[in-house]
């Protein structure tokens, strides 16, 4: 069995030098980490998890609970999280809820506390503080989550911020009669609401229409009970059918799935995207650039997601972290135009 100190020899380091390396350990150069990573793996090494759990009461595992992982977002999401967990020198286990809650108690109770090291977490249905107890001490890092009162450190999608971009860019281009496909108008009523996903979204395309005195109302919204592509494809026929919806030329859908399935509806029903109707998504999949016509969206950066995530989850792992109120950091994100958007 190739060992540590065989890659120590191999590349001409002390064996320290390697396990800071394969750990990601920033004190090592990258350079100097490229050239152990590419012997180690030129020999074939692969850290003994549990050796290393013996000697430092740690698995070199992070664990990665996401809502759903057969959909694009969440699944390039989830890959992006373990390419920077692989580059720190820990493994990853993913696994999907399903947005249950007995998923998620399973899977804290089962996998984060037997296998891993710490968690990154996607949380639907179990709060805070059954966080903590089922957490049993080890480190997590939630997705997304907006607690009023905050157990864990967590990294945020640009919800509200790049839902604002979104419409303003459908603003500037031109269009009077936009529509938001997905949220329903009525939902902030319940204030808990305020700080999901989908109300930060909803929170971000109110005050784009404020800020252009636009008035609001039940036209500039359209609610989707399950955002699923035929739901979504079902829906432009609908929109296109009420009485409600006359005259619209702007389309913003919070998600890109959501605008690839609506696209496909106005053209079922003979109307061109952008030349009758501009449209405009959220999330930034790899899908996105290759429809005809290839969907403008906000993209959220996932590999700076996933850095800012592990990044927070690890220096807790390590005791480095700081053990002061937990921390609230926001993933990049960038306005892409693309041919859904582009005028004549």
């Amino acid at each position: 069995m190739v060992t540590m100190s065989d890659v120590a020899k191999a590349a001409g380091v002390s064996r320290a030098t390697v396990s800071y390396a394969l750990r990601g350990d920033p004190r090592i150069t990258e350079s100097t980490a490229k050239k152990i990573r590419e012997v180690a793996a030129s020999l074939h090494y692969n850290a003994n998890l549990s050796a290393r759990s013996l000697r430092s009461g740690r698995t070199g595992i992070i664990g990665v609970a996401i809502f759903e992982l057969d959909r694009p977002y969440p699944s390039e999401m989830s890959a992006a999280m373990s390419r920077e967990i692989a580059r720190r020198g820990y493994q990853a286990i993913v696994q999907q809820t399903s947005s249950s809650k007995d998923n998620e108690i399973a899977i804290l109770q089962k996998v984060t506390s037997q296998l891993c090291d710490g968690m990154i977490f996607s949380p639907a249905q179990v709060a805070d503080e059954e966080l903590r107890a089922l957490s049993h001490g080890k480190p997590m890092v939630l997705l997304d989550d907006i607690s009023p009162d905050p157990v864990f450190d967590s990294v945020n999608t640009a919800c509200e911020d790049g839902a604002f971009t979104a419409v303003r860019h459908l603003i500037n281009i031109g269009c009077k009669h936009i529509v938001a496909i997905g949220p329903s108008y009525e939902m902030l009523v319940e204030d808990r609401m305020a700080t999901s996903v989908v109300g930060r979204r909803l929170l971000g395309c109110l005050r784009a229409f404020e800020q252009s005195d636009i008035e609001v109302g039940p036209s500039n919204f359209l609610h989707l009970p399950k955002w699923d592509p035929e739901p979504s494809r079902a829906a432009a026929r609908a929109m296109l059918e009420s009485a409600r919806y006359q005259g619209v030329d702007g389309v913003f859908c919070f998600t890109d799935t959501i605008a690839l399935s609506f696209m496909r509806g106005l053209a079922d029903c003979g109307v061109r995207v952008p030349d009758d109707i501009a449209m405009i998504g959220f999330d930034g999949i790899s899908d996105s650039e290759y429809s005809v016509p290839s969907l403008s969206t906000i993209r959220t950066n996932l590999d700076d997601l996933a850095h800012k995530t592990v990044d927070l989850l690890i220096r807790h792992i390590e005791n480095e972290g700081d053990d002061g109120a937990p921390q609230r950091l926001t993933a990049d994100y960038e306005l892409i135009m693309r041919e859904s958007t582009r005028r004549r």
